[in-house]
């Protein structure tokens, strides 16, 4: 079985064929209709209120940030001509590009980007809470000069200016609503290469070309067709007939990727996600038995046989992760507790902590609630179901739409665990397990309720150190704590797979890759 398991892990890998670095440049086409494929489908079209990856395939493709991050994760203009940093690291000057249009006509300026951060960012974006928590004000001298004045130097501020993670959002079509409920939460008006045209539920959502768009003769194609289908054999079929020419972020079973990546059409890359950085964590609820003891999570850790996950499940496309940073982030660090497969600990643990088998052998009767993002969190799902049975805990699967998921998640609180794809991003970005990010209402913010008052002091105190020694030191104590607190535990680090028509070209471009504006993206006709 274990040879089985290593020829279909290489064989995978051999066959996906997976790209590492593209062709040569070639002078873009114009025209045609575009169709991509994602899942699952969002429930708001904008990253300034829903940090995940649903909404922001869409948002990044309307909304723009201040900057992007190129291949290598350097930043370069966007919305933002220039900055510049004070001696002090007090103040951050931006120069805004003339001549942008919001997609209604409206002109954008600089009181766009203050409302963004003052209303918006730091008051409903999960990680933007942290991320801005030191602008004291913003000056807006002349309508293309920002000036932030902060209380202490944000040194990780800059690699979180992208429109994924702060996309700027129009003041005069928010401000004096309710932002939540806003009706261009649901049709957004940006200043992106793609205008928003029409949003089928269940089916589709049709972005087009922006004629008015600040890069000239960009975006290329005419339409970009985003679609969403709860089958992932469906999807499949989809790229594999021609009817979509891109699927990102892996949407179809793993066992597809190596057959559709072996056609001699289509190809496959894992480039365009250095951005995120993803790690796959299982959520606790630690405000509510069983898992606000610590002696139960640490249980449910060592009874997880990860290495079973990653081959069977994730077709070796990811590696055991140890902490909440991933080990591509140069503040990784690998001294912190481990939790290797061990059911015999897990089982003493249980013991210590009060649980005892009854009559059937069980401990512990749970739900667990399976992530809407594919049929492998579903599988993932099972196979947790059986290992943890083993130590005597018998779960219950429950499975529901991605809207009414995240309403159990993060309004509701009806949860024991759950997993969930965490981007830890170019600056590691931890609000996660901050105290002060347990916001009722927010996607991805901290759903567990954890609180470590010396942990709220390192999240807080990496924000404002520009000492590089001494933050790197405070991020690997952050995950220390972390692996020894255990509020949430890390599975893996997530390799996803971008599948593409070889006559769709310039689709990694930068960092966020499929989660870039895609202006440059063109097709062969």
């Amino acid at each position: 079985m274990k040879c089985a398991i290593r020829l279909l892990r290489c064989g995978l890998v051999a066959a996906m064929a997976i790209t590492t670095s593209f062709a040569v440049a070639q002078e873009p086409k114009r025209g045609g209709v575009l169709t991509a494929i994602h899942y699952p489908e969002p429930t708001v079209l904008t990253t300034g209120l829903n940090a995940g990856f649903a909404a922001g395939f869409v948002s990044t493709k309307v909304f723009e940030g201040l900057v992007e991050y190129d291949r290598t994760g350097k930043a370069r203009p966007a919305l933002a001509l220039s900055w510049s940093t004070s001696a002090d690291g007090l103040q951050v000057t931006f120069k805004l590009r003339d001549g942008v249009k919001w997609h209604d006509g409206q002109p954008f300026t600089s009181k766009d980007v203050k409302f963004s951060i003052e209303e918006v960012w730091r008051k409903y974006h999960s990680r933007g809470r942290i991320i801005y928590a030191n602008v004291a004000s913003i000056d807006t001298p002349d309508p293309l000069t920002v000036v932030l004045h902060l209380s202490q130097p944000t040194p990780g501020m800059m690699a979180s200016l992208n429109s994924f993670t702060s996309p700027v959002m129009p003041q005069h079509v928010y401000e004096g609503t309710d932002i939540l409920t806003n009706p261009a939460n649901q049709k957004p008006i940006g200043t992106g290469p793609w205008v928003f045209k029409e949003w089928q539920r269940g089916s589709y959502i049709i972005l087009d070309r922006n004629p008015d768009y600040w890069q000239a003769g960009k975006p290329y194609p005419d339409r970009l067709v985003i679609r969403y289908l709860p089958d992932a054999a469906a999807r499949s079929t989809t790229i594999e007939t021609g009817e979509a020419q891109i699927a990102a972020q892996t949407p179809v079973g793993l066992s597809d990727v190596k057959r559709l990546s072996a056609l001699p059409n289509i190809g496959a890359t894992t480039e365009g996600y250095e951005y995120f950085a993803p790690v796959v964590m299982m959520e606790f609820n630690n405000k509510r038995p069983p898992f606000d003891n610590i002696l139960v999570r640490k249980a449910v850790a060592f009874a997880i046989n990860r290495d079973v996950v990653i081959r069977n499940v994730w077709f070796g496309l990811g590696k055991i992760a140890t902490g909440p940073i991933s080990a591509k982030s140069p503040y990784y660090t690998a001294d912190v507790d481990k939790y290797p497969y061990d059911p015999a600990k897990s089982e003493a643990l249980l013991e210590q902590a009060g649980y005892k088998k009854d009559a059937s052998g069980v401990r512990l009767r749970l739900v667990y609630d399976v992530a809407s993002l594919g049929a492998e969190y579903r599988r993932l799902g099972e196979v947790l179901k059986q290992q943890l049975a083993r130590v005597g805990i018998q779960i219950e699967l429950r499975t529901q739409d991605n809207a009414a998921y995240l309403r159990r998640m993060y309004t509701d609180y009806d949860f024991n665990f759950f997993t969930a794809y965490v981007g830890t991003y170019l600056d590691p970005q931890l609000a996660v397990y901050w105290s002060k990010n347990f916001v009722k209402g927010v996607p991805f913010s901290n759903a567990g309720g954890y609180s470590n008052p010396k942990m709220d002091a390192l999240l807080e105190g990496v924000q404002v150190e520009n000492d590089p020694a001494k933050r790197m030191q405070e991020f690997h104590e952050i995950q220390k704590i972390a692996a020894s607190d255990l509020p949430r535990f890390p599975l893996f680090e997530l390799d996803s797979v971008t599948l593409f028509d070889k006559k769709v070209h310039d689709h990694t471009t930068t960092y966020d890759g499929p989660f870039s504006n895609w202006a440059n993206i063109w097709m062969d006709r």
